[in-house]
């Protein structure tokens, strides 16, 4: 059920065409449907003179007959109907083949594909492809081949299997049960042997959902035998009470607990969170402990794992006391590095060469505007002066430009700078090391274990020395471990520590900046106009009621672009997503302000993409499909990092080719769920980034997720100016608050044992 509506408990069986899309998204889609009323009288038409179907069910055709099995819904807008099972009348003749594929292909396509091959939709049906050749088939090819294959299933197979299994599975399920398996009796097996690892293994299907299925085709079992009638399928063996339900629900409760960062989880803890999942399973768990190859249980710390993850922490541990061991001595002056384009450098400053000349691998940390990026580029003077080869690295594409941008040398993401190539080939590895005397890591406290582990294994300590350059009141890696604060915890690693911050009480940024990282209430609560800070009046506080925060900002930001800033040059920042003050709604508020007349546009679901939109990938796309005008090739592809903006360049039929820096993507509709607009963003995706201009909205409503560390990363993204929109007491009361830190690692521990 939906949020607000309510089942009628009534399943009724109707023919409609759809008229209209309502909504449309990649998981749930509504659609206003005509239905003949005389035939189906209690079918209930709205005031706009069609019935409503939604659910999470494929793309339907308008104008199309369509026969449904639905549940009766009712909600606030009235009542609707829930889709269990859609489908279609399968085309039996070679001109009713013609007609639905004009719906997909132009009508030259079509012609040319019938005429190879008149049996397509059978052939599909059957998965019998082998013998398919697309050099028959001039402007087919294999994307567009791709998209045949897909409507047929969606359309005619899909509902099959979705009738087999009783309307247990929806057809997204089914879909993606047949993406994998492509057969009914091979979904059917794979359940059966193992199922919990079947729908797990589906993208989007947790623990939870895959639970509740399988409990569902159980009961169905069960009650088949006592009626002496056929089940959907029969496990064999007791699903409620089974080690594979008990399996499942540890390796959730360990995926859940290294969504939160940790990377271990005390064995109390699981055993709570366990019981009350799977009770009825709970005499596996001990069994789980003792002996499952991928979990580990340390009777020492009482606390459990995931295999892989007690490994990667160990790798890390071991790698760095060998770099801590090794030490591969330069004889460098490093005094002729001390002034750096016409000032001096500090003698902690200056240090950063010094131990990087004396130790394998160093840290250097510091606050916002207390030289790290000087300490760095003079370190960079050096490495050239004596023809040392370097590797700049960032975990995102956003920090890889800032650090190039300080450095004037090329740097770019952790991922491309070891080569990653999809699905899971990196071309620097433990085979293949990096060729580089130096690498450098900047923004270090946003990398998770798993990925400074291929970058550790693709480093020759014998040759290559590294620097890891973080600031320490910065928020963790969104992915598990805490690696700069462990490293900085252990004392082993040679470290700078720069705190002196050097326009502290001169430069309004840098001195608000550093009063929020050390928690000091800095605004003049005596005062309720507008407060400037600094001799640049870098940083600005309008004091503002969370009522006219929204049209205060959308204001703000016109004006800013009528100075001659930028889209790229502005960023809005928010803690929330959601909301009236979060990043969705501030979005679509900017873009109807300065976008609002676009040539053209693209919907899916209740965003729009419009032409020169600023927008947001929000996933690692490791298949992100590069775009070209002759074709699209799906194998033709590359890496897209979380967090990475771009621009809309070109609006498609069901597309849109979006420009990061450069690298022309092509994002389909069913992509789009991973795409934001960007005019607006969370402050946690922001880290790592510069913008000339910040916009930082603090409201009251925000005061519970608030804290100094947010603050100071949304106030430290600006390179010119922020703009701090809000209200004193919220301000002062985030001031109060820090970041929790302490994630449950174990690196510290390895570091520190033999």
């Amino acid at each position: 059920m939906i949020g607000g509506e309510k089942s009628l408990d009534k399943i009724v069986d109707f023919k409609c065409v759809p008229e209209r899309i309502v909504y449309n998204s990649a998981d749930f889609k509504v659609y206003g449907v005509s239905v003949n009323s005389s035939e189906y009288p209690d079918i209930k038409i709205s005031k706009y003179g069609t019935a409503t179907i939604k659910g999470n069910i494929s793309e339907l055709n308008l104008g199309i007959d369509y026969i449904v099995k639905a549940k009766e819904v009712s909600d606030p807008r009235g009542i609707g109907y829930e889709i269990i099972n859609i489908k279609r009348e399968r085309p039996t003749t070679l001109a009713a083949t013609r007609t639905f594929l004009y719906e997909i292909l132009t009508q030259n396509q079509t012609d040319v594909l019938l005429e190879a091959y008149p049996d397509i939709v059978d052939r599909i049906m059957k998965n019998n492809l082998n013998d398919i050749d697309l050099n028959k088939t001039k402007g087919i090819k294999d994307y567009t081949f791709n998209v045949i294959k897909n409507k047929v299933i969606e359309n005619f197979k899909l509902a099959d299997i979705v009738e087999e299994f009783r309307g247990l599975f929806n057809l997204s399920i089914v879909k993606k049960l047949y993406d994998k398996y492509t057969s009914v009796d091979k979904i059917k097996e794979v359940i059966r042997e193992e199922p919990y690892q079947c729908l797990c293994r589906l993208g989007g299907v947790g623990f939870k959902t895959a639970d509740s299925l399988l409990l569902m085709l159980d009961k169905d079992s069960k009650k088949c035998k006592q009626n002496g009638t056929k089940p959907v399928l029969f496990f064999g063996f007791d699903l409620i009470t089974s080690y594979q339900r008990a399996k499942a629900c540890v390796d959730y409760l360990l995926d859940e607990n290294e969504n939160e960062g940790n990377t271990y989880i005390q064995i109390v803890e699981l055993k709570k969170k366990f019981d009350v999942l799977v009770p009825e399973a709970k005499s596996n768990l001990l069994l789980i402990l003792k002996g499952d190859n991928d979990v580990i249980f340390d009777r020492e710390l009482l606390s459990v794992c995931r295999k892989e993850t007690y490994e990667t922490e160990k790798y890390i541990a071991d790698r760095i006391k060998e770099a801590i061991s090794i030490n591969i001595k330069w004889d460098c002056d490093c005094t002729k590095f001390k002034r750096l384009e016409g000032f001096d450098l500090t003698s902690t400053q200056c240090k950063t060469s010094e131990l990087m000349c004396e130790y394998n691998i160093v840290m250097l940390v510091g606050y916002g505007g207390s030289g790290k990026s000087s300490s760095t580029k003079a370190f960079i003077n050096l490495l050239k002066e004596y023809h040392k080869s370097r590797l700049l690295l960032a975990p995102t594409g956003r920090a890889a430009k800032v650090l190039a941008g300080f450095t004037g040398e090329n740097a770019m993401t952790v991922h491309r700078g070891l080569g990653y190539m999809p699905p899971n080939d990196w071309n620097y590895n433990e085979e293949n090391k990096l060729p580089y005397d130096v690498v450098i890591i900047d923004e270090f406290s946003m990398v998770d274990i798993f990925l400074f582990r291929r970058l550790l294994e693709a480093i020759d300590f014998n040759r290559t020395k590294l620097l890891l350059i973080g600031d320490d009141a910065q928020i963790p890696s969104v992915g598990a471990g805490n690696i700069l604060y462990d490293l900085l915890k252990c004392e082993d690693i040679p470290t700078i520590t720069l705190d002196k911050v050097f326009r502290y009480g001169k430069g309004g940024l840098s001195t608000v900046a550093t009063d929020t990282r050390t928690s000091t209430e800095y605004l003049d609560k005596s005062k309720s106009g507008m407060q400037i800070f600094g001799e640049d009046q870098s940083y600005i506080f309008m004091p503002l009621t969370q009522e006219k925060l929204v049209n205060y900002t959308v204001q703000l930001y016109k004006t800013l672009l009528s100075k001659g800033y930028t889209v790229e040059d502005i960023a809005v920042l928010s803690c929330y997503n959601v909301g009236e003050y979060g990043t969705v709604s501030l979005n679509e508020k900017i873009q109807e302000a300065v976008n609002g007349n676009p040539e053209a546009k693209i919907t899916f679901g209740n965003m729009e993409f419009r032409l020169n939109d600023i927008v947001m990938n929000y996933v690692n796309d490791y298949k992100a499909i590069l775009y070209n005008e002759e074709f699209i090739d799906e194998k033709n592809t590359t890496f897209i990092a979380n967090g990475e903006s771009g621009r809309v360049v070109k609006i498609l039929k069901d597309a849109m080719v979006v420009d990061y820096d450069g690298t022309l993507i092509y994002v389909h509709k069913s992509s789009m769920k991973n795409i934001r607009l960007a005019y607006a963003m969370s402050t946690h995706k922001s880290q790592g980034g510069q913008f000339k201009v910040v916009i930082l909205v603090t409201p009251k409503a925000h005061t519970f997720m608030l804290n100094s560390n947010l603050l100071y990363v949304g106030e430290s993204r600006a390179k010119e100016k922020c703009y701090h929109l809000g209200e004193i007491k919220t301000v002062n009361s985030a001031l109060k608050k820090k970041e929790n830190f302490d994630r449950k690692t174990m690196l510290y521990t390895f570091l520190k044992g033999n």
